[in-house]
């Protein structure tokens, strides 16, 4: 997280002494302040998360499989054909 970075929001959060003391011991280890050091851990777990979601891995025969799929048109279901014979709310 860039420290020249605006910080207009707070969170307070409540947590145990242990906890307490276990993280301002890895934070003076790391050179950090126990602000710092719980921000940077959180950003990063939170990277990791938000890709873990927004990547999609697949194992070689998937891959093959969504592949297939992609460039194979699917044939129109009777309800599709309905629906696209429709007049369109946009066209009126």
């Amino acid at each position: 997280m860039s420290s020249l970075a605006l910080k207009d929001a707070r969170m307070e959060l409540k947590t145990s002494k242990r906890l307490k003391d276990m993280l301002n011991s890895a934070a003076s280890l790391a050179g950090q302040d126990l602000t710092a050091f719980v921000l940077a851990s959180a950003e990063d777990r939170a990277k990791l998360v938000l890709s873990e979601y927004q990547s999609l891995s697949l194992l070689h025969q998937e891959q093959i499989d969504f592949m297939a799929a992609l460039t194979k048109p699917a044939k129109p279901t009777k309800a599709l054909k309905e629906l696209m014979s429709m007049e369109s709310l946009v066209e009126r």
